[in-house]
């Protein structure tokens, strides 16, 4: 994930890169314009120790120095040469004493290069001796401009802003359609998406933005399906509790009256029960943060519900015809994933009383295996579920048709609120499972997959 500091640190390695790259370049730039007009009457160091070396050997063998030397200056040679005794050679002792020790030292100044020779004539006594001079102008670019430093810094700093300008244009591209999509989004339109760019520094935020404009979408969709349906699924109580108590004020017979009194404590649970339901869903939202990741396993998990619900089931029916038969098939002995064991558990009792309540009494549960995801799969005998109704499935009070057993025989009304595949998406999302509605080729009902990855 491209974090604040990495795209900190990106943008600084770009300034370093191009401020050392852009340096190289104009210095070699340089160099190959300039390197080659220097004069080639100017003299490099070695090539002056060179000459003075030989001219000293010569000095040293010729009697009569003085006109070696004025035929030497009447050349017009840039090389100025003189013979001086230690009283005029004005360089400080300590140099003085280095000269006299290695018989050679090379001085600068800032205009020329200076060779000094100590010939050792008149003895062995330094103060009789004399010294070979010999001086070269240094060798510099006699041609270089006085505006090429200043053109060259133009260029640098130009170089520099268009490599930076480069990292930050697609930057700033992305920031201004992201602030017109969350323009958009804080305008109402809640379809506002971010297109993701190939060229973009901020991609893992777009997407992160995308994902929570889809979230509010979903949202705002449920505040709005929650706020109709509550107000139509409480209408139909209210009216029952205001027609009771009408009755009951009327009713004088004590047996009737409390007949009456049941029937409004019948209403008045179903309401709380409808409240419980809503508040149960609203939560999930709540929780996301609290989720727990604990080691659930799914087959221990199905087992327990299936047992429980076949119990349940078979108790409560009057005929052997209404029994509920669910088989496990599992080649492992433990599919095991993270996640919240409430919410799972109730994950699966909703599928499950899903299946038992449009099914035909046989359910198949199914657990498979690859690497690190499991695919566990419910399927039941009823009649399946239309493919226009698949999309609406998952929303807040939406209920399933009612079907008919074999033989045209009526199911006996489910009860419910049309909660329970609602809760089933919301606790799916929260535990990043996926989930599949297709057709059972086993059983010929409906088949719910749930990938746990």
């Amino acid at each position: 994930m491209l974090t604040l500091r990495t795209l900190t640190l990106s943008l600084l390695l770009t300034i370093v890169v191009a401020s050392v790259g852009s340096g190289l370049l104009l210095d070699k730039l340089y160099s190959e314009l300039y390197s080659s007009e220097q004069t080639n009457k100017d003299l490099t160091q070695a090539q002056l120790e060179a000459i003075g070396s030989q001219l000293s050997k010569i000095l040293r063998k010729l009697e009569n120095k003085e006109e070696f030397i004025q035929a030497w200056q009447e050349e017009n040679s840039p090389i100025f040469l003189e013979v001086i005794n230690r009283d005029d050679i004005g360089i400080p002792e300590k140099l003085l004493q280095e000269l006299e020790t290695t018989g050679n030292i090379t001085l600068y100044s800032s205009t020329s290069l200076s060779y000094y020779s100590f010939l050792k004539e008149g003895g062995n006594y330094p103060d009789a001796g004399s010294y070979l001079v010999i001086r070269s102008p240094l060798a510099t670019n006699h041609n270089q401009p006085k505006w090429l430093p200043a053109l060259f810094t133009i260029i640098f700093y130009t170089l520099l802003m268009l490599i930076v300008f480069a990292w930050l244009f697609p930057l700033i591209r992305r920031l201004q359609t992201m602030q017109l999509s969350a323009k958009k989004l804080g305008e109402g339109d809640l379809s506002a998406r971010i297109t993701p760019s190939v060229v973009s520094h901020i991609k893992d935020i777009e997407l992160e933005f995308n994902r929570m404009a889809q979230r509010i979408e979903e949202l705002v969709s449920d505040i709005s399906l929650l706020s109709s349906a509550i107000s139509h699924e409480m209408r139909a109580p209210l009216a029952k509790l205001q027609f009771g108590l009408d009755a009951l004020r009327e009713e004088e017979d004590e047996e009737t009256r409390r007949v009456y009194q049941d029937r409004l404590d019948k209403v008045i649970a179903d309401m709380t029960n409808l409240i419980e339901t809503l508040l149960r869903y609203a939560r999930l939202d709540k929780n996301i943060a609290q989720l727990p990741k604990d080691e659930v396993d799914l087959l221990e998990l199905c087992a327990r519900l299936s047992a429980a619900v076949t119990q349940a089931k078979n108790i409560a029916s009057n005929s052997a015809t209404a029994s509920i038969d669910i088989s496990i098939n599992a080649k492992n002995p433990f599919y095991i994933v993270k996640g919240d064991v409430f919410y799972l558990n109730l994950l699966l009792e909703n599928l499950l009383a899903n299946a038992v309540k449009y099914g035909r009494g046989k359910i198949l549960i199914s657990l498979d295996q690859h690497e690190n995801k499991i695919l566990l799969t419910i399927e039941d005998n009823g009649s399946g579920i239309k493919e226009d109704f698949k999309q609406n499935i998952f929303k807040p009070f939406i209920r399933g048709e009612e079907t008919k057993y074999e033989g045209g025989v009526p199911r006996v009304p489910q009860k419910g609120y049309g909660l329970g595949m609602a809760l089933v998406k919301r606790i799916a999302d929260l535990h990043n499972v996926d989930i599949e509605i297709t057709a059972s080729a086993a059983l010929g009902g409906a088949k719910f997959s749930l990938l746990f990855t």
